[in-house]
């Protein structure tokens, strides 16, 4: 037998010894103190029946601690049947009928040994976890009122009362148990801290403060309740009270970033822009302050911007804590990053890619850093140096599907249509969400059609929209190209019809549309669309050109000529317009 179950099975035994000892001692003593209970007349215990009370509670005891719940539950029965008054056989069942989750059978038989033991704490503690588990609050705590009535300067039992009233929204009656615990202890910051939360819960202000002006006094240099406190009296529009614990922070530690940002924020909420800048900016300049800490800052000035747009003395605060944090910290990868956030803020993105280009320079791992990199240039049409940039990329950062759809495009819109099929394909094995999964694959898309190879092109739109129904760029593209070899017109009508619902305004959208009626005969609608593409903005040859085409259908050749030298002056390369020119 394990050594673990034979301290237990001693240990029951005293216990099953003493309980039965003690029943027997109320027993005789009834006649001159009344019982807890009044209780039927019981025929008197033979030693066998305790002998054998003892042995199957032992048992008993012995399949629980192996978890065997059912078989020791069946033994304490047993063993309840031959000494029904054992408390310790009671407290046993109490146990087991927890492990079953039953537990109505659990607090009737944990009833059961506190009537038995009326003044056992462990057995009370045990019931009253029954009871909450039940939901039974009131329960609960009665019989840890119980405990206290016989044990009134018991701390443990009075927090477990506080902690239970305040988990039931009871937050005074919480707090008169906590003031019980703290003429015992006397101030005490746990304590304290629970009130605190108490008050804090009624939507008392004032009290919640005086609670954490007591907590300051047992730990004055706790910057985290100076943090807490300066925040309640903002909170309860005392700002100066909020400004002198913050500057009482700052004196403990002169380099805190939360302090400062506080403080600072504070003197911003009320227009003082410039004490507020100055705070900040002299740990921007103090060259002590760890760089993390000052990037922490210039993260809030940032955050803060988005808000202050139009602020000139904002911005110029904002500006110069960034072209500080760089000179002062030029080796800091993360300084040059969120000037590259700032400048990207403010859209000028040339100073944006200068930082953005340090930044990869000194963290060559960044991800983010060459993802937006890239991002910029393709923004700016800089499409050679997307290519040089994002080949750099893919050395540090490999099997990134964003930079290699950078890639891919890039070499699409320069018309190297080999190397953009490779990278987009590339992309487009790995994972992604899916619209930009649908956005890889319609570029692909494009990138096939601009090769004629278009049972690809094809393959790749029908996965690119089934990865993203509404991609509107694939829908307008399959519907334009299908359009181009007089494939499927009704299907192409419809997918552009939809692209068109997505964003109404396209110019290259309104463009297909009407390329499609022409092509269906219907020269007025045509005209329509085209001429909507052109009030757009459209400044592309190819929409000039099918402009032209119109007026010709419509007989109007001097509008189609118009049309079509506009469209040979906007895009040289398209000779076959001599043609129609010197025809019509």
């Amino acid at each position: 037998m394990p050594m673990k179950v034979l301290i237990i099975i001693f240990t029951t035994l005293l216990a099953v010894t003493s309980c039965s000892a003690s029943n027997e001692v109320r027993h005789n003593n009834s006649q001159i103190n009344k019982p807890v209970l009044q209780r039927a007349p019981q025929r008197l215990m033979a030693p066998v029946d305790l002998l054998d009370a003892k042995s199957l509670y032992i048992k008993g005891i012995t399949q629980f601690e192996l978890g065997d719940y059912e078989r020791s539950r069946d033994l304490l029965i047993s063993a309840k049947s031959l000494d029904p008054e054992s408390s310790g056989i009671n407290y046993a069942l109490m146990d087991v009928f927890l492990e079953l989750d039953d537990l109505s059978n659990a607090v009737y038989y944990g009833s059961l040994a506190i009537n038995s033991d009326p003044d056992n704490k462990w057995y009370r503690l045990k019931l009253s976890e029954t009871y909450r588990q039940l939901g039974e609050i009131d329960e609960a705590i009665e019989q840890l009122n119980a405990i206290l009535e016989n044990n009134p300067n018991d701390i443990d039992i009075l927090f477990l009362v506080a902690s239970i009233q305040s988990n039931q929204g009871r937050y005074h009656q919480s707090n008169n148990t906590y003031d019980k615990i703290l003429k015992l202890t006397g101030s005490e910051r746990t304590v304290h801290y629970q009130k605190f939360q108490n008050f804090t819960n009624l939507g008392k202000t004032d009290e919640a403060i005086a609670e954490l002006e007591e907590i300051r006094k047992l730990s004055p240099g706790n910057l985290n309740t100076l943090h807490t406190l300066s925040q309640f009296y903002l909170e309860n529009k005392q700002s100066e009270e909020a400004k002198k614990v913050l500057n009482d922070a700052l004196k403990m530690n002169p380099r805190d970033p939360e302090t400062l940002v506080g403080l600072a924020d504070i003197h911003m909420n009320e227009g003082d822009w410039q004490t507020g800048g100055e705070i900040l900016n002299r740990v921007i300049e103090d060259t002590m302050v760890n760089p993390t800490n000052k990037v922490e800052i210039v993260e809030y000035m940032l955050s803060r911007y988005q808000f202050e747009q139009g602020n000139d003395e904002f911005f110029k605060t904002a500006q110069y804590m960034i072209e500080t944090l760089v000179v002062k910290n030029n080796d800091f990868g993360m300084s040059h990053a969120l000037a590259a956030k700032f400048y990207s803020m403010i859209e000028d993105y040339d100073k944006a890619l200068n930082y953005l280009e340090t930044t990869t320079t000194l963290m060559p791992e960044n991800d983010s850093a060459w993802r937006q990199r890239l991002q910029y240039l393709q923004m700016e049409n800089r499409f050679e140096e997307t290519i040089s940039v994002g080949l750099q990329a893919n050395e540090y950062v490999p099997d990134d599907a964003l930079i290699q759809f950078f890639l891919g495009s890039a070499y699409f819109l320069t018309e190297d249509y080999e190397n953009a099929i490779k990278w987009l394909k590339s992309a487009a094995d790995m994972p992604a969400r899916g619209p930009f999964k649908s956005m890889i694959l319609g570029t692909l898309g494009d990138a096939f059609a601009s090769t004629d190879n278009w049972e690809e092109a094809y393959e790749s739109y029908e996965n690119a929209l089934t990865y993203d129904s509404d991609n509107d760029v694939t829908l307008n593209n399959y519907a334009y190209y299908l359009l181009e070899r007089d494939k499927n017109i009704e299907e192409a009508k419809a997918m552009a019809q939809k692209a068109l619902a997505i964003k109404p305004d396209n110019a290259s959208y309104l463009d297909t549309m009407g390329w499609i009626y022409f092509k269906l005969g219907d020269y007025e609608k045509a005209k329509e669309y085209i001429e909507s593409a052109l009030n757009a903005g459209s400044t592309s040859a190819e929409v000039m050109e099918h402009m032209g085409d119109v007026y010709e259908k419509l007989g109007d050749l001097d509008k189609a000529r118009h049309w079509w030298e506009k469209a040979l002056k906007e895009d040289e390369k398209r000779n076959h317009l001599q043609e129609k020119l010197t025809q019509n």
